[in-house]
């Protein structure tokens, strides 16, 4: 009884834990999704052309032009040719919305400027290729035979356009354009893997695909390692493509890799970072959240059909084609550069080249002195500075807006802050055209000596470059994803380049009924406000910034460094506070927007944006925990340098508000979901040790003269003798070693052995409190989904039996012809050699173990048998744990079987992979494994090697499968084989004993026993001379006594 409670408490507690876990993955996430539905007219047009002459895999995909309703009237390919390649289980259909943005886009570009159509802007003609939907990141052979098909198409469509550019012009000018001799690859999930195999193939075509776009692509790592081809074709892939840039191979290609982040729950955004892959020249990586006019986490699917990312990609499409040159693209320098300004935010100083500003309207301006204060509010209707000193307003005149500099001191250390409503430069209300409007910046200079406080001052003006402006996000969360975003234009100017000038100018329109306003301040360079916050600090009590420092005044932007540790598994909650400026005007009876917050980082992968929220959420992203460090260091760092902190930039009315407080704790229900992508394979491991550890319990309990316990007596056991502290204290404490060490022989060993250590366990990541809280909790999750398999096990054989022993009367004594055991043997070798694949045959195994043990059951019921039933129960138990690693080649087998594709890889028929799991099956359907009891050396040595099995399976799963699992198949297979050979060692004779086809009970403790007793009451140790084992004619070493056994039976009856 008190087993029993304690099991259910363990149950409950476990099962609390992964609950609470599953709820925040599904509803605890940090985002909100809010995209807009995009629309396309689409025709797919076959190419029947692309035949078995062109590809070997004519009869299993197909390759697809994409024709937009109402754009595309030609049904042949003439432009700049694309191709778009689905992910997993992804149709060729998942192209339409960006072939349509893009088709949409380019018509505007052209409309607007019909010369850039000389200059090579001639749109683009998308491809599409429809894989039959397969599950490539379940199976690595898949992604070799797409890679394979990519290459054949490409080279199909490139031989498609000498005769189609002649039948169609694409300019009116004198100019002709190039024959495209390469392909732009859009690929989405793992069709960004499929693109990057294709160059590593025979068949490439060298020079044929000289960019790369990828959505939400995982990289670095498969999202699931429940195969060991995936493994390889990553393995082998990226180091083609690391070595591909140090050889020059790849010099000419540009790789982009676009995540969705928070929301993206099919894979871990970690792995879509570049930056290790790939040097800063050809490569970047960002975050959908980031991205201008975007601004949102997007999940797997959306990132293809949100309205707001089709159109930010096509956008950036359309500015990067060329068809004068023969890769249809502009050189790769210029390509990159126009992809880092359309794709990371322009805050950053080190991306962003200062621009020329827009040409002022006119050359001499008349000024009139404004307040005299730092921040300056400018209002077209209150305040007016009226060029050339006119007292009429024509209705498009326009205004020189000044800001006095102070000559007091150095401008070293100040910055000009400008942040503006781009609805001031419209020329009339709400010009939704302004989205991109360029600020026209001034430096000024008085040409006059007056010096009266009131007078108007003649001044000259020279019109500057300016830093690319920031456009800040106007919209609350839950807005209506359909309407616009309303943006603020910022712009910080450093200033020390306005030395030679006296006031900076600003010029704006004054018309009347326009709506906006400018903010200006000449302040102090904004320092960082660092706060160190632990994670164990920030357990203990929250953590509070004051900005800003006293003394100082609130400048338009304020920046907040939060040195916190480089942990992806940490949420943290930040509540802000903003505080109202007593002395504000009647001016600002309101602030005139909300405050909007950024985070980020110095590594540029990821930021986002908040607009008038006072609780954010808080959470990073970057290298994973598998990520190859060394490759970073040897190719150079894209993000320009180590971790560093977090940053908040808080832009606010510094007319209305005087300073914020930022309150920071760490939010635990969010943290859970953030264990879930990164380490679900890892869970399986963990399953896999708990499994383990409950058959090695089961088999010990049998060695010691007990009765065969069941799985959950022996899970309740594991617990109460302390195995699960021992597994927690472990888990914490194995990271922790692992980090020291390399810390240690950081100058000793070399980089590819410390990239090695660093990936064994768990990986390495950061030095936080969730280093050692993440592998116990998984621990402690892993324990219940075990024994969640062990109920629901129990309870579905429970319920078979019940049946069964109403239907039907199963004797322990079963037939069995020997021949039959002969022919299944047969049957099995030719199947696995030339049709099915080994995992089909161990689904096969795994089914009839369930029958087995279903009828003995039904036998332990009648006659007691209960050693044989918990015996077979545990053996169940264990191979599910091998289940995960068979479900992606049945399901890609079955899907080629649909089709009429029968060609399998060969690693798919070997038989090694499955002599373990029928060995053991075939010795131990009617009989309990032998006793290893007594001190023979022969026993002694069998018990000591299981033993030695099952700890070398634990540690091979704790140390080097936690981040490939599918390793474990194998393990479970060498642990199955070694009991097969325990139990063939019993009696090798055991298959043909009987002349007459029954299969004898061996009459031993190894045998079906014939006790009525429990299972739950001990069953003490059968002591036996030297003369009973003799006449039992069995060997000493296995314990056994015969006339023991008979002799109970005699009394029994």
């Amino acid at each position: 009884m008190r087993s029993r409670i304690g099991t259910l408490c363990l149950l409950l507690v476990t099962v609390v834990v992964g609950l609470a876990t599953a709820h925040s993955y599904f509803h605890g996430q940090p985002d909100t999704p809010n995209c807009a539905m995009s629309y396309s007219r689409p025709r797919y047009i076959e190419q029947t052309e692309f035949g078995r002459s062109w590809t070997r895999y004519s009869a299993k995909y197909k390759l697809y032009l994409y024709r937009e309703g109402g754009f595309d009237v030609h049904n042949q390919p003439f432009r700049i040719p694309v191709l778009f390649v689905p992910g997993n289980a992804g149709s060729h259909k998942q192209v339409r919305s960006i072939a349509a943005a893009s088709s949409s886009a380019f018509v505007k570009l052209v409309g607007k400027s019909p010369e850039l159509v000389d200059e090579g802007c001639v749109g683009y003609d998308f491809f599409t290729v429809g894989l039959n939907e397969e599950l490539t990141a379940l199976h690595g052979y898949s992604i070799l035979e797409q890679a394979d098909f990519v290459n054949d198409a490409i080279r199909y469509i490139l031989s498609l356009y000498p005769k189609t550019r002649s039948k169609n012009r694409l300019s009116s000018g004198p100019g002709t354009f190039a024959l495209p001799t390469s392909v732009v690859v859009v690929g989405h999930s793992m069709g960004g893997v499929v693109a990057r195999t294709a160059f590593t193939l025979p068949n490439h075509i060298v020079g044929s695909i000289q960019a790369i776009f990828t959505l939400s692509t995982p990289h670095n790592n498969p999202t699931a390692s429940l195969e060991r081809h995936v493994e390889d074709v990553y393995s082998r892939i990226n180091q083609f493509w690391r070595h591909g840039f140090r050889n020059g191979t790849l010099d000419d290609v540009s790789l982009v890799s676009i995540a969705g982040g928070n929301l993206d729950s099919m894979i871990n955004s970690d792995y879509a970072y570049v930056g290790d892959l790939a040097p800063p020249r050809n490569a970047l990586s960002v975050l959908s959240s980031g991205i201008n006019d975007v601004w949102l986490s997007l999940d797997h699917q959306s990132i293809l059909w949100c309205a707001q990312m089709a159109s930010k990609f096509s956008a950036m499409m359309v500015r990067i084609m060329d068809a004068r040159q023969p890769t249809q693209l502009v050189p790769l320098d210029q390509r990159m550069a126009i992809m880092r300004q359309q794709l990371y935010p322009s805050i950053d100083n080190s991306v962003s080249e200062p621009v020329p500003s827009r040409p002022m309207h006119s050359d001499n301006y008349r000024y009139v002195r404004l307040a005299d204060n730092d921040v300056v509010k400018l209002h077209p209707v209150d305040m007016r500075a009226l060029a050339d000193n006119s007292q009429t307003r024509p209705r498009k005149v326009r205004a020189l807006h000044l800001l006095a500099l102070h000559k007091e001191g150095s401008y070293k250390d100040q910055v000009v802050q400008i942040l503006y409503d781009p609805q001031l430069f419209a020329e009339q209300p709400f010009d939704a055209s302004l989205t991109n409007v360029q600020l026209a910046l001034l430096g000024c200079n008085r040409t006059s000596t007056h010096d009266v406080a009131d007078a108007d001052v003649d001044v000259s003006c020279t019109t500057l470059s300016i830093p690319k402006v920031t456009k800040l996000p106007l919209k609350p969360e839950g807005d209506d994803p359909k309407m616009p975003v309303h943006s603020l234009h910022y712009v910080e100017y450093p200033a020390a380049d306005f030395e030679q000038y006296e006031y900076v100018g600003i010029e704006i329109p004054t018309n009347a009924g326009v709506q906006g306003f400018m903010q200006a301040s000449l302040i102090d360079q904004p320092q960082a406000v660092e706060k160190s916050a632990g994670n164990m600090q920030l357990l203990v009590q929250p953590a509070t910034i004051v900005v800003p420092d006293s003394g100082k005044e609130l400048g338009v932007r304020s920046r907040i460094k939060l040195v916190v540790p480089e942990d992806p598994f940490i949420v943290y909650r930040a509540q802000l506070t903003m505080r109202r400026n007593p002395a504000a005007n009647a001016l600002s009876p309101a602030a005139r927007f909300g405050p909007v917050v950024r985070q980020s980082d110095g590594r540029r992968y990821e930021s986002k944006f908040w607009y008038d929220k006072r609780s954010l959420d808080l959470a990073m992203h970057g290298r994973g925990a598998y990520l190859p460090s060394d490759s970073a260091v040897e190719l150079g760092d894209e993000i320009g340098g180590t971790w560093d902190g977090l940053y908040i930039d808080v832009w606010a009315d510094a007319g209305y508000y005087a300073g914020l407080e930022l309150t920071l704790h760490i939010n635990w229900y969010s943290s859970l979901n953030r264990m879930v992508k990164r380490y679900d394979m890892a869970l399986l491991a963990m399953s896999f040790v708990w499994a383990s550890l409950v058959l090695l319990h089961q088999l010990r309990a049998w060695n010691s003269g007990n009765r065969f316990p069941g799985p959950l007596q022996a899970i309740e056991r594991l617990v109460r003798n302390g195995t699960l502290a021992v597994l927690v204290v472990a888990a914490g404490a194995t990271p922790v070693v692992q980090g020291l060490v390399a810390h240690v022989m950081r100058n000793t060993w070399s980089a590819a052995t410390l990239v090695w250590w660093s990936n064994l366990f768990l990986g390495v990541r950061g030095g936080s409190m969730a280093t050692v809280a993440v592998p116990a909790l998984l621990v402690v999750v892993a324990l219940g989904f075990v024994l969640c398999q062990a109920m629901v096990l129990t309870a579905v054989c429970a319920l078979a039996s019940w049946i069964g022993a109403h239907v039907t009367t199963v004797d322990a004594k079963t037939a069995s012809v020997p021949g039959r055991a002969l022919a299944a043997t047969i049957a099995f070798v030719v199947f696995v050699s030339t049709f099915v694949p080994y995992q089909f045959a161990f689904l096969v195994i795994y089914l009839a173990q369930l029958i087995t043990v279903v009828r003995t059951q039904i036998v332990a019921r009648t006659q007691g048998t209960v050693d044989l039933a918990q015996y077979q129960f545990g053996l169940l138990l264990f191979w599910t744990s091998s289940l995960p690693y068979c479900a992606p080649e049945l399901l890609v087998w079955v899907r080629n079987l649909s089709v009429l594709w029968f060609d399998d890889a060969p690693a798919d028929h070997n038989l090694v992979s499955m002599v373990g799991y029928f060995a053991l099956r075939m010795l131990a359907s009617y009989n309990t494994i032998p006793r290893l009891q007594g001190s023979g050396v022969r026993t002694t040595r069998l018990r000591t090697v299981t033993y030695v099995c099952f700890a070398g399976a634990i540690a091979s799963a704790w140390v080097l499968c936690m981040r490939r699992p599918y390793i474990l198949y194998s393990v479970n297979n060498a642990v199955s084989a070694w009991l097969a050979l325990v139990q063939f060692a019993d009696s090798p004779l055991r298959l043909i004993q009987s002349a007459d086809g029954v299969l004898r009970s061996t009459q031993s403790a190894g045998g079906v026993l014939r006790s009525t007793q429990s299972a739950d009451v001990p069953l003490q140790p059968i002591r036996s001379t030297g003369r009973n084992r003799e006449s039992a004619g069995t060997s000493p070493d296995l314990g056994r006594n015969a006339n023991s056994d008979e002799a109970v039976s005699r009394k029994q009856r």
